[in-house]
């Protein structure tokens, strides 16, 4: 069997390696592809995918990241390829999936539509709308509507901060969205789900306002015995946006003493969770592609 990777960096990251290596030793194929080199075809044969020049002939693909600041049209062009190559093969995470996720505010909107707990969240292209939300809940954090590891999420007292921001965003042509603050116990949740199982979550244990392992944040194993909610909403948050495989962020706020859905990562890094519960997530996902392949 052959499995492709698909990126958009010129060499496999680590997490791309990691999933090779995986495909490698179940005794499979694994492939790389960028996704700047997909193109697709409407032939009279039939949908077609090429990777430069070559068709492309895999049995299934893993999604693992398709760029960072693209166009729209290009965002659009790239999707669309993976798109192709899903009508034919399976792919996971599904590109249909990967078009809601990987926008913060239609993600966040479909999880409350669900009946899911998510924070009061704006968005806005309004300087004034901006201002009057932070006036309004005190304490709010501007966090770019398509972003990942906490990088240029920001912490706002001022309402006049929220309405020089979304004003000079907004002259950029870019909207601002904005979540009311919430007031964790020093940690929040990552939950990490394959298919229809959690294969481990963790508290990220932080001094910071911000719990990313990325900005310095702590990892330490929790169990569903020991903390059952932020696994059942994990559960349900994955489920409903059709999502393969997930990193759901969970925080439990001090304030309301409710738990809130912060994010669901459709591209999680997995680095932090493996060093604090010993599990190695690209086995998980590589043996549910090969399950989904087969059937």
């Amino acid at each position: 069997m052959k499995i492709a990777v698909i990126e958009y960096r010129r060499s496999p990251p680590p997490a791309a390696q990691e999933l090779m290596s995986a495909i490698q030793a179940r005794g499979h194929t694994p492939l790389y592809l960028k996704a700047h080199m997909l193109d697709a075809k409407i032939t009279s044969r039939g949908v077609e995918v090429y990777h430069g020049a070559e068709l492309v002939d895999v049995d299934a693909g893993l999604l693992r990241n398709i760029g960072l600041y693209l166009s729209l049209d290009t965002f659009l062009k790239r999707m669309g390829v993976v798109e192709a190559l899903a009508s034919k093969i399976p792919v996971v995470n599904s590109p249909a999936s990967i078009i809601v996720t990987r926008d913060k505010w239609r993600c966040l909107l479909k999880l409350y539509l669900s009946s899911l707990p998510v924070p009061e969240t704006l968005v806005t292209e309004n300087p004034f709308s901006a201002m009057r939300f932070t006036r309004e809940k005190g304490r709010v954090v501007y966090k770019p509507i398509i972003g990942s590891l906490g990088l240029g999420s920001t912490l706002i007292y001022d309402p006049d901060i929220s309405f020089h921001i979304t004003r000079s965003l907004k002259n950029l042509g870019l909207p601002s969205y904005y979540q009311v603050f919430l007031e964790k116990p020093g940690y929040d949740y990552r939950v990490f789900i394959v298919g229809d199982t959690v294969i481990g979550a963790m508290k990220r244990v932080s001094s910071s306002w911000k719990t990313n392992i990325a900005q310095g944040a702590g990892g330490v194993k929790v169990t569903e015995e020991e903390e059952p909610e932020p696994f059942k909403i994990a559960l349900k948050a994955t489920k409903h946006l059709g999502l393969d495989y997930a990193g759901v962020d969970i925080a439990y706020d001090l304030g309301t003493e409710k738990y809130y859905l912060l994010e669901v990562n459709a591209f999680p890094n997995w680095e932090g969770l493996r060093r604090a519960t010993g599990v190695n997530p690209p086995d998980a996902i590589v043996e549910y592609v090969i399950m989904k392949a087969r059937k």
